[in-house]
């Protein structure tokens, strides 16, 4: 007898389970057959191999053969600097050319890549100490009426010396550093030390973290 407070557990068809079931069962199959589709379709995007872009080779080449016969030309000209920020604006463009070729798979390619870094090593060598004597020689004058003395040293002119009263306290030093910091890198300087005195022990000396004139 059931009273009316209670209620009477549903009924549940087997065979509607079971239907359940088996819709379970057909959706994971249908889940990780697109699973293994996209598996198999990112394989073969990656694994096959590109098409050969001969269009996009054919300018590359360009733009190396162009950038060989304009290092060339400067080769041959007198190492003359004229406008220092110019001369390394060229210099970043060789490079970044070198840096988007050196991917390349094609032997053309390839095979003008080695003339392009032989090229770019000469005249990084012969270039860069000039440019660094010429932004002394720049500076010179300038410094003079801070009463503030500018040289040059170095086998490859890369050390780079500040003599003055005001470099005496370690803050004025840092300063100075971090307002040349940018310009001193890009011309590759390797140390500046500054002098406060004519006491030996008067100095002190910052490393540059630069490339060297030969790095690309």
């Amino acid at each position: 007898m059931i009273h009316k407070n209670q209620i009477e557990p549903e009924f549940i068809n087997p065979t509607m389970e079971d239907d359940h079931r088996k819709k379970g069962r057909i959706g994971r199959y249908i889940v990780y057959l697109l699973l293994a589709i996209a598996t198999v379709g990112l394989g073969i995007h990656f694994l096959t191999p590109k098409p050969i872009d001969n269009a996009s080779n054919q300018n590359m080449s360009l733009f190396i053969s162009n950038k060989i016969t304009d290092i060339d030309q400067k080769l041959t000209k007198s190492d003359e600097i004229i406008d220092i920020a110019t001369n390394l604006s060229w210099h970043k463009s060789n490079t970044a050319l070198y840096n988007e070729v050196k991917a390349s798979k094609d032997k053309a390619i390839g095979g003008q890549r080695e003339v392009l870094k032989q090229k770019m090593v000469k005249i990084q060598a012969r270039e860069f100490p000039a440019l660094r004597d010429a932004y002394v020689s720049s500076k010179k004058d300038v410094l003079g009426q801070e009463h503030i003395n500018v040289s040059l040293s170095g086998e490859k002119k890369d050390v780079l010396t500040f003599t003055g009263g005001m470099f005496a306290p370690k803050k004025a030093q840092k300063e100075f550093t971090k307002s040349i910091e940018e310009i001193v890198s890009d011309l590759r300087f390797k140390k500046i030390v500054y002098k406060w005195s004519d006491d030996k022990n008067s100095f002190a000396d910052y490393k540059i973290d630069s490339k060297n004139d030969t790095e690309i």
